[in-house]
């Protein structure tokens, strides 16, 4: 049986000695166990997971059917949405209790943490898939038999282990040692994220409980102190009860043969390494999963201009890649193998997320607009506006390199000529 990766033979074993096997597994040097479940107490683990999945669930994906359209400079590679494709209804709605928006968010979760997402296929006895079950990537053992198949074994809800076929199956992964499970990031870098989620807690307790007492008492000498344990913890409690918030700047008046000892003073290096390597740590992680710093809250070298580069960055450096694994999956997994010969593929819509600023767009698409690349009604459907009447003409270059709307190229003969 396997368990949280981890195998387990079907002797009797006691669950003491099963969570120790389990932190044996993810234990690290600085003696906090990292898994794929607790990962999320790392503060930069939680802005990763959050912020590339939420870029995900955001995009629509939509069906497309290519074809070959002939045209008069030659035959063209078009494509067609096909909303009723039902690929397309089965990602509007994955199941009875996801909402696309939901079912993207979680399945970009378990990609990322696990190296894996795993959906059950839900279909009747014929006809197209109706549901995808989500799985727990740490109840799922992947083996490859002599034939070169894969295999999945599932522990469902009820502990009981069930064995689907790859057909059944849809299958998301990271880049795979083995060739066939990804691998984990968050177990690849755990000595990382320990050091943070070590540093998380260290931080609290240094600047909540306080490591240091504010005051010092000492007994003079040759005054042998409180008589008992009791008299000693009464005047230490009598005094905090005294000068503590608005009482500390009381005046006091110290028994006979009490005197106040050296008043510790504030490690100030202690608390900014504790600041630097908290912020080294963050960059590491980021770097890990490949995510540029500024999303993951370090603004040090962020400027205006970088951090809006640092962002189509993201999308082209770490969420596209997420994406295009996806998509590969779903068109293997979902897609009948009609729908792959007759050009049917999936694809995310990135087109807003990849977008430069408003005044570059706008540049860029007025030189096109010269150069007779796009129609006015073709720059207003990239600004998600309506077309609007005689807005599909085209400028064309004239002799004299001025673009005219439906002016005749050189050697040609132009409406208003034939006209006449």
């Amino acid at each position: 049986m396997n368990i949280f990766g981890l195998e387990i033979s079907r002797k009797s074993i006691s669950i003491d000695t099963l969570i120790q096997r389990l932190e044996a597994v993810y234990a690290t040097v600085s003696g906090i166990s990292v898994t794929p479940e607790n990962c999320m107490e790392s503060p930069t683990v939680q802005a990763i997971v959050t912020g590339v999945s939420r870029a995900i669930a955001v995009r629509p994906v939509h069906i497309y059917r290519k074809r070959t359209e002939q045209t008069p400079s030659g035959p063209r590679e078009v494509k067609e949405k096909e909303p009723k494709h039902p690929v397309a209804l089965l990602l509007n709605k994955p199941n009875g209790w996801q909402t696309s928006n939901d079912y993207w968010l979680d399945a970009t979760s378990r990609l990322l943490r696990y190296g894996n997402y795993f959906a059950f296929k839900g279909r009747p006895a014929t006809g197209p898939i109706r549901s995808l079950i989500p799985l727990d990537p740490s109840g799922v053992t992947v083996e490859q038999d002599a034939e070169w198949n894969l295999n999945y074994k599932v522990i469902g809800s009820q502990g009981k282990q069930t064995e689907y076929p790859s057909s059944r199956i849809h299958h998301v992964r990271s880049a795979a040692r083995n060739g066939f499970k990804g691998d984990s990031p968050v177990i690849d870098v755990r000595e990382a994220i320990a050091f943070e989620i070590a540093a998380e807690k260290f931080g609290g307790q240094f600047f909540g409980a306080g490591t240091q007492p504010g005051v010092i008492f000492k007994y003079q000498d040759g005054f042998q102190g409180h008589r008992t344990m009791e008299e000693r913890i009464k005047f230490l409690s009598e005094f905090e009860d005294r000068y503590r918030d608005r009482g500390r700047f009381k005046a006091m008046f110290l028994p006979k043969g009490i005197e106040l000892g050296q008043t510790p003073e504030m490690p100030g290096n202690d608390s900014s390494q504790l600041v630097e390597s908290r912020a080294h740590q963050r960059t590491v992680i980021a770097g890990a999963f490949g995510v540029p710093p500024h999303m993951v809250g370090d603004l040090s070298k962020g400027t205006y201009n970088n951090v809006e580069q640092q962002s189509l960055a993201f999308v082209q450096n770490c969420v596209l890649p997420y994406v295009r694994m996806f998509e590969a999956a779903m068109e293997r997994d979902l897609l009948t193998d009609e729908d792959r010969n007759g050009g049917v593929i999936i694809r995310f819509n990135l087109e807003g997320a990849l977008r430069a600023d408003f005044k570059t767009r706008q540049e860029g698409l007025k030189i096109q607009r010269e150069m007779g690349v796009i129609s006015p009604n073709e720059w207003r459907e990239v600004e998600g506006m309506n077309p609007r009447e005689d807005g599909d003409e085209y400028f064309e270059q004239g002799p004299s390199g001025q673009g005219q709307p439906g002016a005749a190229a050189p050697g040609e003969e132009s409406d208003d000529d034939a006209a006449s």
